[in-house]
Order: C-alpha cells, then sequence, then structure tokens
C-alpha cells in the first residue's frame, strides 16, 4: 500500500475513471452516466485551481483504489481552509476499509499544504459517507445547500488540522 500527494496529469487521469464509476454505482446510475471525459475536468479544475491544490491517491500493486481531491476553499477567504472537493473509491473495493485509510493520511497532507481546517461536502442522504467521515473526526454542522446540478441537499462537515 502507497499514499501518495501528486499533481500529476496522469494521476488526475486515474482518479477521473475512479470518480465517474464510483458516481454511477453511489446514485445507482447506469455505467457511463457518469462519463469518465466529463469527470476528467471536474478532478483538473482542482488541481489548476491553486498551486497548493493535490491529489492524495492510495494504490497497491499499481492500482489506484481511492483518491482525494484538495484545494483552498473557494467558499471562504480564509486561504487556512483547505476543502476536499472529491473522493472516490474504486466500486469493486467498497466497503474493505480504503475511505479509512486515506483519511487518516489526509489531515498531514492538508497541513503540509498550509491549512488548518478541513471543509467537505456530502450529500445528506449519503449515509454510508457520513458514518466514515464522523468516524474520522469530521463534525457536521447545520449548513446545508443545494448541489447546483443534481439539487441534492448537502451537509457541510468540517475538521481542525491543528
Amino acid at each position: 500500500m502507497e499514499i501518495i500527494k501528486t499533481r500529476d496529469a496522469s494521476a488526475a487521469d486515474r482518479a477521473a475513471h475512479i470518480w465517474a464509476h464510483a458516481t454511477a454505482k453511489r446514485d445507482e446510475t447506469a455505467p457511463g452516466t457518469v462519463e469518465y471525459e466529463a469527470a476528467i475536468p471536474l478532478i483538473q479544475e482542482v488541481l489548476d485551481h491553486s498551486d497548493r491544490s493535490f491529489l492524495l491517491t492510495l494504490t497497491e500493486d499499481d492500482e489506484m483504489l481511492v483518491f482525494i481531491a484538495v484545494e483552498p476553499s473557494r467558499a471562504e477567504t480564509d486561504e487556512t481552509i483547505g476543502e476536499m472537493r472529491y473522493m472516490g473509491v474504486a466500486p469493486g473495493h467498497w466497503g474493505e476499509g480504503w475511505a479509512r485509510r486515506i483519511l487518516v493520511a489526509l489531515p498531514e497532507a492538508m497541513r503540509e499544504s498550509g491549512f488548518d481546517q478541513g471543509e467537505l461536502w456530502v450529500y445528506a442522504d449519503n449515509i454510508r459517507a457520513i458514518f466514515v467521515y464522523e468516524a474520522m473526526g469530521w463534525q457536521g454542522t447545520n449548513q446545508t445547500r443545494r448541489h447546483s446540478v443534481t439539487d441534492r441537499v448537502e451537509q457541510k462537515f468540517v475538521r481542525r488540522l491543528t
């Protein structure tokens, strides 16, 4: 198992592949509904946002199993807040603890990039993800919003990194 912090385009490409498949499985849509080609610019946009943006990846036997895309928060003026924009676990590896493993490494990777606090938004009905985030020290807030594309309710979670 290897955890790597990177800005590499090939890692972004592999992360987009995971994102497309994991999103389709999570939302119980047909494969191909969330197109891989559409996911590439989403991941790349995070990396292009700032020199402090990064992907945290976990690989085993040269296969990326999980990734997290982090950038400075776009909603906050405080430059010390890093936002976890995307996280994806390869669908064939759900339930194996990979999300927890990478979330253990995330606070240090965020601190290395100058962040004192992390934030993320998760669909309020994604109980599986919320359970994992809470177990890893993320705290839900009362702040909610509607996702701009899906119109589903999202809840904000935060975590102090220092």
